[in-house]
């Protein structure tokens, strides 16, 4: 089974080259647009925004299938269930028993499908073209607490790598002859104890080895904090800045101030 360690992919795209900074706010901004947009065109119009810029952002297949194939599914579990739970509206399309599902229920849920789509594909943008170490030093200069952002970057990098450990013991002990799907589901579960053990050691060592790094770099010697690369805004950054500013100023100024619905 492939495991994705990060991500992110390297490349040198304009979405590349863009500030950090810069890429947090737009992906704010576009998540936030989801929430302003009614309409299911308008919507499907921004995830259809939110594709191009994946496209652009020239990610490899393999990474941009692994991301979308749960939110793709979900999607369409959105879509399934909708109708059944929100009966709401005439015409009825088809009817069991207590269960109607109306035309505006399967429109509704589609709407709202196609917002959750639009709020879980256009992080990937930011996963896809945002270094880690980036990503964190970028949120740093916003603000946040070097500490915190130092478990953050530990976290999005040793969570994964726990992920593809617990893969390796268990692709391990299955070739030691250990069927996970035999038995009942007290002997399934007594036999993920062979997983277990060996993943909590293996997370032990890995938080130890990492205190050693940490100390041996005498991590929190000094309050005052150098960088080898500096973030640096832009006239193309301020740009870039501007147009997804307005994308979300536009439609928001229309709802609210004019009542006109997109």
């Amino acid at each position: 089974m492939t495991i994705f360690i990060d991500l992110y992919s390297e490349g040198n795209t304009f979405l590349h080259r863009l500030d950090p900074r810069v890429k947090i706010i737009s992906v704010l901004l576009l998540s936030l647009l989801a929430f302003v947009l009614s309409t299911v065109y308008s919507l499907a119009a921004l995830l259809a925004f939110i594709f191009l810029l994946l496209f652009l952002s020239r990610a490899s297949m393999g990474r941009t299938w692994f991301a979308l194939r749960f939110v793709l599914r979900f999607m369409a579990l959105i879509v399934i269930l909708w109708p059944i739970f929100d009966p709401a509206g005439t015409p009825v399309w088809a009817e069991l028993g207590p269960v109607k599902v109306t035309e505006p229920a399967v429109w509704r849920g589609i709407t709202s499908a196609v917002r959750v789509g639009c709020l879980a594909c256009v992080w990937y943008i930011l996963m896809f073209t945002t270094a880690q170490r980036d990503l964190v030093r970028a949120l740093v200069r916003m603000g946040l607490r070097f500490d915190y952002g130092l478990t953050l970057a530990i976290s999005l990098r040793f969570f994964p790598s726990f992920m593809a450990t617990i893969s390796s013991i268990t692709d391990a002990q299955k070739a030691r002859g250990l069927d996970f799907n035999r038995g009942g589901l007290i002997k399934r579960s007594k036999k993920h104890v062979a997983v277990l053990v060996p993943a909590v050691v293996a997370a032990l060592r890995t938080a130890d080895s990492l205190s050693l790094a940490l100390q041996s770099r005498a991590y929190g010697a000094r309050t005052d904090r150098t960088y080898m690369r500096q973030l640096k805004m832009r006239t193309f950054d301020y740009v870039a800045l501007t147009i997804v500013t307005m994308l979300f100023i536009v439609p928001l100024t229309a709802k609210y101030l004019f009542l006109v619905h997109f």
